[in-house]
């Protein structure tokens, strides 16, 4: 019954809010017909009756009821679009609120709001699914009760750092749920405010990134399985280069000095004044020398054996004086300690990595001069190559072709050490890299196995 009346009262409310330029008018009938009456009544008179106050009235009375019906006419149409405003400004706010309130509860991230004394005022359905309770379970906690981070309770904490004066806050978090299941989250804090600014509290969103942790994980596995098989394939490439380089050398080495020792016997058989004989013993005893020393320098470039008899600074030092003789640049070498020796495949990798820094400069830089510097101290093993060249240009080094550097890249990276390369336009490139002591340490169990 009482709702029945609310019902009508407010139907009543609506339907004279709709008319109210209506009730002004009958406002001014009814204020003129009061005012005739009240005249008549107070002030009567031999010349006027109730008929003749309401029909025709003085010019003084005339003027004075015109002005107050006109008044009542005036104050409903103002009332009437004061209401019609606010009418309309209802409905956008109530849509606004409900369009914000779909939102809230289907958006496909986790949503809370929570009050400055940390307690959660609302959860959307993806948040109750996400910490795996109900809503009614979650309003009315402390936030830091219902999903609990590291950064709670603390300084970080996303609540704290907006009342001290920052806005919106993005940050990658664990998150823990009563069952102590652990959720990766990115957790956006957006601080919440009244109409006039004031600080309400928090509106946090949490982005589940399980899956893409799964896969940044297995990526991850992955990167690692193929840096390693790349690393043992190399292993495998040295392998066989030296076992190429020491064939080479005994079956083709000994071959060419047999023959080498026939053509002199065959000399000392033919007379000396046979000079077509002679020139032509000579020409062959030329041609089985330089045969000789292409294989000697064929085993050195499949596997330089000053690498192995004499350590990685005699090595490089080696090749800076071929790559000098062939093409004419420059040299300046320092070497902190004299002689470096490493072990395993680390100097291997330093060295193959040295070859390609020179066959970069030879193709490219057009540098007359080339410094190099290595060092072995407790930060680790260092190289650092400069020339004074073109430079090379950021294009250059992001270049999907340059595979050059993409295998010294590789190479430091399978070390877990750095490479860095940097280029100055018309004063040179500088490559650097760093492999660390416990890389180090690492690589020698790995060689010792």
């Amino acid at each position: 019954m009482v709702i029945k009346k609310m019902n009508r009262s407010g139907k009543f409310i609506r339907i004279a809010q709709d008319r109210l330029i209506l009730l002004g008018v009958i406002l001014g009938i009814v204020f003129w017909i009061l005012e005739s009456f009240m005249h008549a009544y107070f002030f009567p008179s031999q010349f006027s009756n109730m008929s003749m106050e309401i029909f025709n009235p003085g010019a003084h009375e005339i003027w004075m009821r015109l002005t107050v019906f006109t008044m009542f006419i005036l104050f409903g149409t103002y009332a009437q679009k004061i209401i019609v405003a606010l009418r309309k400004a209802e409905e956008v706010a109530q849509l606004a609120n409900t369009e914000l309130s779909q939102i809230f509860d289907t958006s496909a991230d986790g949503m809370r709001v929570v009050d400055k004394e940390f307690n959660v005022l609302r959860a959307n359905k993806t948040f109750c699914t996400l910490v795996g309770l109900a809503r009614d379970e979650i309003v009315g906690k402390k936030c830091y009760e219902v999903f609990k981070g590291p950064r709670c309770n603390t300084s970080k904490c996303p609540m704290i750092r907006i009342q001290a004066g920052e806005e919106r806050l993005e940050q990658d978090e664990i998150k823990t749920c009563e069952n102590n299941k652990e959720v990766p989250c990115i957790v956006t804090a957006t601080p919440f405010r009244n109409h006039e600014g004031k600080l309400i509290g928090i509106v946090e969103d949490f982005k589940d990134i399980s899956e893409r942790k799964n896969t940044e994980e297995e990526l991850r596995h992955s990167h690692e399985r193929l840096r390693d098989l790349a690393q043992h394939q190399e292993m495998i490439r040295e392998k066989e280069r030296s076992r190429i380089a020491r064939e080479i050398h005994d079956e083709l080495g000994q071959t060419l000095t047999v023959l080498k020792m026939d053509i002199h016997w065959l000399a000392r058989r033919f007379p000396e004044n046979n000079v077509v004989i002679q020139e032509k013993i000579k020409t062959m005893t030329t041609h089985v020398d330089n045969t000789v020393h292409q294989v000697q320098k064929l085993c050195s470039e499949l596997r330089p054996g000053v690498l192995d008899d004499l350590g990685l600074s005699a090595a490089i030092e080696w090749q800076a004086n071929e790559f000098r003789d062939r093409m004419g640049i420059t040299f300046d070498l320092t070497s902190e300690p004299e002689d470096i020796t490493l072990e395993g495949t680390l100097s291997t990798a330093i060295f193959r990595i040295f070859q390609e820094t020179l066959t970069n400069i030879a193709r490219h830089s057009g540098a007359t001069r080339v410094e190099i510097a290595l060092t072995d101290n407790d930060d680790g093993v260092t190289l650092t190559v400069r020339d004074n060249g073109t430079g090379i240009t950021e294009e250059q080094i992001l270049s999907s072709k340059s595979l050059g550097l993409i295998g010294m890249r590789e190479r430091v990276n399978s070390l877990t050490g750095t490479f860095s390369i940097n280029g100055t336009e018309n004063k040179g490139t500088v490559i650097t890299i760093n492999i660390p002591v416990q890389s180090r340490k690492d690589n020698d169990t790995n060689s010792s196995c």
